[in-house]
């Protein structure tokens, strides 16, 4: 099958992953994000901390949530969408903002959103973006699918809590039929913290996606880098899987 994608971004050289060294003290080549984190940093597409690392400086923190703001930077570049910004969309994110162009960039797109409720705003005006807070695995699968292009209709329910009926049901669909995304096996006892049920199995063995969760920086490399640079950390876009 082709893919359906209609984006236009800047074409992404190619880069020699095997000889690129990546400096993070706390991703070393057992943790299960390893590859993907690598991708990104050898394209300079993501970077660590130098400050704060119980494991030395620099490090990546893998395992903690990734914010609104970085996401808009790291899937605008990793799309390679490049074209200058102008003006403000968002009150709390003026054009002196660090990830100002990534989100204006997104937004023009129609990739990402803000809020336009009091309650989100809180403080800051309307309409606003909270490039701070942190995003979940189903918004951030709308945002990559969405960025890369693909539109078919969505087939199937690859996951137990990700029904139809589910807002983020196509884009994960869209991005599971590729092999981007996994999720959790059933039946381990675990409370889904989507449904607040036990992640029973189902007739077919279904696994768990768990789309209310934030989503890690580990967990969003994974993502990104397996949309976008599936071919070795080469660019190019993953062919659907029957």
């Amino acid at each position: 099958p082709t893919n359906t994608s209609t984006r236009t971004a800047t074409p992404s050289p190619t880069i020699d992953i095997e000889n690129c060294v990546m400096p993070f003290t706390d991703v070393n080549q057992f943790n299960p994000f390893y590859i993907y984190i690598k991708c990104l940093y050898c394209r300079g597409i993501i970077s660590g901390y130098n400050t704060g690392c119980p494991t030395g400086n620099p490090c990546f923190k893998p395992y903690n949530d990734i914010t609104r703001g970085q996401i808009a930077k790291i899937v605008s570049n990793s799309a390679g969408f490049s074209e200058p910004v102008s003006g403000q969309r968002y009150t709390d994110v003026p054009p002196s903002h660090t990830f100002y162009v990534w989100i204006m960039r997104l937004t023009l797109r129609g990739h990402m959103s803000g809020y336009n409720d009091p309650v989100n705003c809180a403080g800051l005006g309307i309409p606003c973006f909270r490039p701070e807070q942190p995003a979940t695995r189903g918004q951030l699968s709308k945002i990559v699918s969405n960025a890369a292009g693909f539109a078919e209709p969505p087939v199937g329910q690859a996951f137990t809590d990700v029904p139809p009926s589910n807002t983020f049901y196509a884009f994960i669909q869209r991005l599971s039929r590729r092999g981007v995304i996994s999720g959790y096996d059933c039946g381990t006892g675990f409370i889904n913290p989507c449904t607040l049920l036990v992640e029973a199995c189902d007739a077919q063995n279904r696994p768990y996606f768990r789309p209310c969760s934030n989503v890690t920086r580990g967990q969003a490399s994974k993502i990104v880098s397996n949309t976008f640079f599936p071919l070795n950390c080469q660019p190019g876009l993953p062919e659907i899987r029957e």
